[in-house]
């Protein structure tokens, strides 16, 4: 029976993770039935040796990159074995409630003009994950990098930038969502290309909200689904701590590709 929902995961030694995120899904209860895709970056942990064993017992279907391929190309490659009506972008490092599929999907059904729908993420320490964003300025991420997100005028601007405002009960049309969790129609993300090949890691899930935004659909969040998200972004700390790991080059590589691709936006 073709599945409805294509969930695809991407994974780069991700040790347990993994697991916990799969043993969710499988626990989830929908009318419908899914698939989990999982591509795996090229690891070299344990997190390998249980996909292999999860693909063997059927539980998942298992695409092995040779190369790390970030986490778009992953997303991508994975995606091209997806046979879903819809597709689930999720990290590894989430566990889904056991109605959080079905809200979603029944959520897209019923509103055509959604292009990406997102839950309320929350932390497992039951802190709410601040998942969604406004378009920003270079400037704004640098800002939120340093000192400057706790001084006048900059904490205001800061405060737009992340939401502070916003209120996580209502169901809301918003700018951009993280890609820690993002479902939408399939078809709506193979006409837009799927993610931008540029983009090794971070911003590729704004460029992705961009681009389903300008082909003519909304980017919504969805507080009534709800998921566990265990780690914080990588990218998270200050700006001068920051500036000596490569994950942060990373994200400063990915901050120019980003700006200069929407700059006359």
């Amino acid at each position: 029976m073709t599945p409805k929902l294509s969930i695809t995961i991407v994974n780069y030694n991700q040790k347990y993770f993994p697991r916990l995120c799969v043993e969710a899904l499988k626990k989830s209860k929908a009318n419908f039935d899914f698939e989990i895709i999982i591509c795996d970056n090229n690891s070299d942990d344990e997190s390998l040796d249980y996909l292999k064993k999860a693909a063997k017992e059927g539980l998942i279907q298992l695409v092995r990159s040779w190369k790390n391929l970030g986490y778009g190309g992953g997303h991508n490659l994975a995606a091209k074995k997806a046979k879903g009506k819809y597709i689930l972008i999720l990290n590894t490092d989430i566990t889904v409630e056991q109605d959080t599929l079905q809200k979603l999907v029944d959520y897209l059904e019923t509103h055509r003009d959604t292009g990406i729908v997102g839950p309320k993420l929350m932390y497992h320490n039951g802190e709410i994950q601040q998942s969604c964003r406004r378009h920003f300025k270079f400037f704004d991420l640098f800002i939120k990098r340093s000192f400057l997100k706790n001084i006048w005028p900059f904490k205001k601007r800061y405060q737009k930038y992340i939401m502070a405002d916003f209120t996580h009960k209502n169901t809301q049309v918003v700018d951009l969502i993280t890609g820690a969790f993002m479902m939408m129609p399939k078809r709506i993300f193979d006409k837009i290309g799927g993610f931008d090949k540029r983009y090794f890691l971070f911003m590729e899930d704004f460029d992705l909200c961009r681009k389903v935004q300008n082909a003519g659909y909304k980017v919504v969040y969805y507080p009534e689904a709800v998921a566990v998200h265990y780690h914080k972004r990588l990218s998270e700390g200050s700006f001068f701590k920051l500036i000596f790991k490569k994950i942060s080059w990373y994200h400063l590589a990915s901050a120019i590709k980003y700006f200069w691709k929407w700059r006359h936006e």
